[in-house]
């Protein structure tokens, strides 16, 4: 079975008999989509990583339960793997939020609760433009790139489009448009890395 031929529906039914090789396949064609989904959400790289994981591991364990169609409506395989993602992206944030509610009632004294709001401090404004200055970065090493690269990545993660979707709208074969998607993903990584934004 030649696994590269296969669609993402058949690799996840692949997956779900347990085959590593379909789970891998699965993996490399989808991964780049569903991190930039993840950063959208977590506005973080290292836990856009940590969240993706974690979907991956869900997806190997529910293969079996991916239907393409659920009461007439069809359910393309993207929006299935999307859906994991998102869900594990909104509970880790409800987590930090929910570590950060902790953190803010364990601490007794409300005169320093008030100071350090005053002084600007306070964790919802510092994460605010911590995401803030990440979107300025993301959008600095995107522009830093080259065009044909940066166009299929913004197609690829801010319009959700597939590969073969991007390559009809660029007018350009398939293999360059992985290719352009591929290397712009390691030029953004390395943008982003030098700015101090991922490790």
């Amino acid at each position: 079975m030649k696994l590269d031929t296969l669609s993402l529906q058949e690799l996840i039914g692949v997956a779900a008999q347990g085959n590593h090789a379909g789970f891998a396949q699965l993996y490399q064609r989808t991964h780049a989509h569903l991190f930039g989904v993840a950063v959208r959400i977590l506005g973080n790289g290292q836990a856009a990583e940590d969240v993706l994981q974690e979907a991956y591991v869900s997806v190997w364990k529910n293969a079996g339960s991916y239907r393409s169609e659920v009461g007439g409506q069809a359910i393309q395989p993207m929006t299935w793997l999307i859906a994991i993602v998102r869900n594990k992206a909104l509970d880790a944030l409800r987590l930090r939020t929910r570590r950060k509610e902790n953190a803010l009632s364990q601490d007794d004294d409300p005169t320093e609760n008030a100071a350090n709001s005053v002084q600007g401090t306070d964790p919802s404004a510092m994460q605010l433009m911590e995401q803030a200055t990440q979107t300025l970065h993301i959008a600095g090493c995107m522009n830093a790139l080259e065009g044909s690269h940066r166009q299929s990545l913004a197609l690829a993660y801010y319009q959700g489009l597939s590969h073969s979707e991007i390559a009809a709208h660029m007018g350009a074969p398939l293999g360059s448009v992985k290719a352009w998607i591929r290397r712009g993903l390691e030029k953004l990584k390395v943008c982003l890395a030098g700015q101090g934004v991922i490790a």
